[in-house]
């Protein structure tokens, strides 16, 4: 035998090997899986099945949604993104690009109806940018970091390691979305699917101002403070969920919505509900430091600068002429600012500068979708996440003063057990989900601490430890096709929707979450007891519905994200080609020729 082909042998043996290893393991892990759904966990797994299947409960499905939109024919739109980043001799290009799906669901039909619709033709609903970054700028499209001084790179390196071209994709696909969603009343969809997580996206754009350099910009008039950007960063607003929370993490964030609430510029503790003083005298003393007003310790009350009903107006007015410029207009500085204190010269947008626009975008999308009434929903098809099962249900054994040691001692991640569950239960029939959860469980978990469970958000150098905000979005974990002899099935993908007040929190049940650093957390919760909420047997039925098995590649996903993964692919193909005949432009006029041309016209 040669030498390659005992590598060949070696490395069959070696694969074969650990194929076998991981299958015993999962078996292992099966059966704890199968002990704890016994036990405990079949309380928060629910299948949705009965609403294809009997008219009765399509008819409760069918009341709710003339409830809540108020009719039975559904708008719905959906959005998917695509980018590039190529590197030519001289330049890095970045592409980033949205397209949308829309189309009806008919509940006036039995098992309800799909009809797609072509979008106007006077209409540009695809959201590209394409941006050429020169190499004398090439350091501001790197990733920030904590460290005082940037690292040191080639060209190649940065081109690498930058990110400008997803951020642009998400904006795009924030934007789209927006838009779509402010537009009339006859056109606006009652439904807007992202191919996104709507609390992951909250919490990647949910840093300091320190690091953003957008408030040395001059947007056409107007500018935005580092005090506006803390404004928009307290958004969205809602005052029957209570979002923001006035637990002691960020509790500026609260004073902002209540002095929003009141129409106010002065918001003093007496007048705020249930807002402890030793959390408000923080939140006040934080925007004090910050320059936002000014706090009167003796009264215990905070004066804006600028009523943050304006300073929001202005930043969301700053985002629209933004993606205007970038994604409509096509303005090639449309990803460049002019500086307030150099007029005529201009900057490039960092990567931290496009993502505080997203969650601006993000925020202002929320704050719509509620005031209109628009089912918002995000769906990640791939996650590593233990959000579901270490996160929430540990959080869950805490509370209920059972062994949770003995619960997170299984490894497995949420997609891992949600696609063994058919498996080991066979009365659960798809569509099924595990009951929503609240999205602060991102973060809230059970931890031992000197031999103590608690409750604890994740660690942080600065703040001690951190959450996201509660009561705003709901997560679950959803399959929607398994074969009835389990041989074949879709992934679990993972869902978040939007909360609705008068909706989810009448339907959820009291869940108090004490904690050291933040207080008393009131999530919305739902159990065995209670069952899922009304929305999200309307979205389950709905996805459904949606969810139609054509595409052996998309089983189980729905069919307009497809569509629209499609459109936008299809835009990225015609991009390509743009971008590959641009390499003709920059080798006609290489950066050579125009050192030649300097040293000519200076002289030597």
């Amino acid at each position: 035998m040669s030498e390659l082909s005992k590598v060949y042998s070696q490395y069959q043996g070696s694969l074969v090997s650990s194929q076998q290893e991981y299958e015993e393991r999962l078996k292992t892990h099966a059966k704890t899986l199968k002990d704890r759904y016994n036990e405990f966990l079949h309380e928060f797994v629910a299948s949705f099945s009965r609403y294809s299947e009997n008219q009765m409960d399509r008819l409760e499905v069918k009341r709710i949604a003339e409830q809540f939109f108020e009719t039975t024919e559904i708008a719905f739109v959906a959005i998917d993104g695509s980018c590039h980043k190529q590197q030519s001799a001289n330049f890095i290009s970045f592409y980033g690009g949205a397209y949308g799906s829309k189309g009806t669901i008919s509940l006036s039909e039995p098992t309800g109806k799909i009809r797609y619709h072509r979008w106007e033709l006077n209409r540009d609903v695809s959201m590209v940018a394409f941006v050429p970054i020169p190499p004398d700028v090439m350091h501001t499209v790197v990733e920030e970091t904590e460290a005082d001084s940037p690292p040191v790179m080639t060209d190649t390196e940065v081109a690498d390691v930058s990110s400008l071209h997803t951020k642009i994709m998400q904006l795009a696909e924030v934007y789209l979305a927006y838009e779509i969603a402010k537009s009339s009343s006859v056109e606006a969809p009652r439904i807007v699917m992202l191919d996104n997580s709507i609390g992951g996206i909250l919490g990647n754009t949910s840093f300091s101002p320190r690091h953003l350099f957008l408030d040395q910009g001059n947007f056409e008039g107007e500018t935005v403070s580092k005090g506006d950007m803390q404004i928009a960063l307290a958004h969205p607003f809602n005052q029957k969920l209570e979002v923001p929370s006035t637990k002691n993490f960020q509790p500026h964030f609260r004073i902002i919505a209540e002095a929003v609430w009141q129409e106010t510029k002065t918001v003093a503790s007496s007048k705020c509900r249930e807002f402890p003083d030793k959390h408000f005298k923080g939140g006040a003393g934080f925007l004090e430091r910050n320059g936002l007003g000014t706090f009167d310790k003796d009264k215990v009350s905070f004066s804006f600068k600028e009523d943050p009903r304006a300073s929001w107006q202005k930043t969301v007015r700053v985002f629209e002429r933004i993606c205007e410029k970038l994604f409509r207009a096509k303005d090639p500085l449309g990803v460049t600012y002019e500086l307030k204190a150099i007029p005529g010269e201009r900057e490039y947008f960092r990567p931290r500068d496009v993502m505080f626009l997203v969650g601006v975008g993000l925020r202002a999308l929320i704050e719509t979708c509620w005031a209109r009434r628009i089912l918002l929903t995000g769906i990640v098809k791939d996650s590593s996440s233990r959000f579901f099962y270490r996160n929430f249900l540990g959080s869950v054994c805490v509370k209920r003063e059972v062994d949770a040691a003995k619960h997170l001692a299984l490894p497995l991640t949420d997609r891992s057990i949600a696609e063994l569950l058919p498996n080991l239960s066979p009365n659960l029939k798809a569509p099924w989900a595990t009951l929503e959860f609240d999205s602060c469980f991102m973060t809230l978990h059970a931890e031992a601490k000197d031999d103590v469970w608690k409750i604890k958000g994740y660690d942080h150098p600065t703040l001690g430890e951190t959450t996201r905000p509660e009561r705003m979005t709901l997560r679950s974990l959803v399959q929607f096709f398994v074969a009835h002899d389990r041989n074949i099935a879709s992934h679990a993908i993972f869902l978040d929707r939007l909360a609705y007040a008068s909706w989810d929190d009448k339907d959820s049940k009291q869940f108090d979450v004490a904690t050291d650093q933040f207080g008393t957390v009131h999530p919305l919760y739902f159990d065995g007891s209670v069952g899922p909420g009304r929305l999200q047997k309307l979205t389950m039925y709905l996805l459904a519905v949606l969810v139609r098995n054509h595409y052996p590649e998309a089983l189980g996903y729905p069919e307009p994200l497809h569509q629209a993964d499609w459109g936008a692919k299809s835009m990225k193909r015609r991009v390509l080609g743009l971008l590959d005949s641009s390499e003709w432009a920059f080798r006609s006029r290489p950066l050579s020729k125009t050192f030649r041309e300097i040293r000519d016209r200076l002289g030597r």
